[in-house]
């Protein structure tokens, strides 16, 4: 997805509540952990961790590439620190004989799938204007062209209003600060669990002045399918007022993904991502979020989305 986002809690259940909803059918904590190590991750307690060892929220989703039925898996993350670039990685993994996934392509970038094949398998390339590589189906894995395929991705569509200079940097706040965020958020305790949430995870928080009004916001995020869903990951975003108490701002289940672009009162526009191939483009409207548009991930992935 394009801009940045949030580190947030990537527990084993979340992992495999989204696996098994992407594809329609059971996956077990076993072979999501397994997943998920195929894809590059390790598990830190409840915390997926990236290749660079930090904090990571990897979003899988599953696509039957060379026709047999048969799903395999795309797995795909946002550390711009890690990645360098748009800041975004991919994996494609299948499942062997053995029952187990194993890696067939890697990349940086923001994955597109063609609607041509090699060998029977879908051509992969990345979205963005000008030459792009093509990864083709060797029979193995898939092959990265050295230079460009002869299918060009799309230029991303304009921003619909003016980018900001960029993601706002982490802010430190003091204890009280904090524990006031949680609350307004509805989290009693400062590192505790959602109250209605029996099986989340232990929430997480960072703080960035996301409006630019010079003080500070908080996003708080949490993980467990009784209350986040398929989705398994919700987050609440609060603010500092100007008298110094904190309010909730707006909460969604899903992944949020920040955007350079903005709606009323300086928030930043929202991506919320999840399980699948197609996610809404939200905006803030001085009361609320509202949908602006769909972001496909991959070619007609939001046709007949109203």
């Amino acid at each position: 997805m394009r801009g940045w986002r949030f580190s947030v809690a990537a527990g084993l259940a979340a992992l495999a509540a989204a696996g098994a909803a992407a594809a329609q059918g059971r996956i077990s904590p076993q072979e999501a952990m397994q997943l998920a190590g195929a894809a590059g991750f390790t598990m830190r307690g409840t915390q997926a961790v990236n290749s660079c060892g930090r904090p990571a929220q990897p979003r899988f989703a599953f696509v039957d590439l060379n026709g047999d039925r048969r799903p395999e898996a795309v797995a795909a993350e946002i550390d711009p620190v890690c990645y360098g670039g748009t800041g975004e990685s991919f994996s494609i993994l299948e499942r062997d004989a053995t029952g187990r996934w194993r890696a067939v392509a890697r990349g940086r970038g923001r994955l597109m799938l063609l609607k041509t094949q090699t060998n029977g398998w879908r051509d992969l390339s990345l979205e963005g204007g000008g030459c792009q590589p093509t990864w083709t189906w060797n029979g193995r894995e898939y092959l990265m062209s050295k230079g460009c395929g002869t299918t060009t991705a799309a230029a991303p569509p304009p921003p619909a209003a003016p980018p900001s200079a960029g993601p706002p940097k982490p802010m430190a706040v003091s204890a009280a600060d904090k524990e006031a965020a949680f609350k307004a958020a509805g989290f009693p305790a400062v590192r505790g669990r959602h109250p209605a949430c029996d099986k989340s995870t232990e929430a997480t928080i960072e703080f960035n002045d996301l409006n630019g009004d010079g003080r500070p916001d908080a996003v708080v995020t949490d993980a467990g399918t009784f209350c986040y869903g398929n989705t398994g990951t919700g987050y609440v975003v609060v603010a500092k007022q100007a008298n110094g108490t904190w309010r909730k701002v707006f909460d969604s289940p899903g992944i949020p993904e920040f955007q350079s672009t903005r709606g009323a009162d300086g928030w930043p526009d929202v991506i919320n991502g999840g399980p699948g191939f197609c996610f809404a483009l939200l905006r803030w409207n001085g009361s609320e979020l509202r949908r602006i548009a769909w972001k496909p991930q991959a070619p007609n992935a939001c046709a007949g989305r109203d």
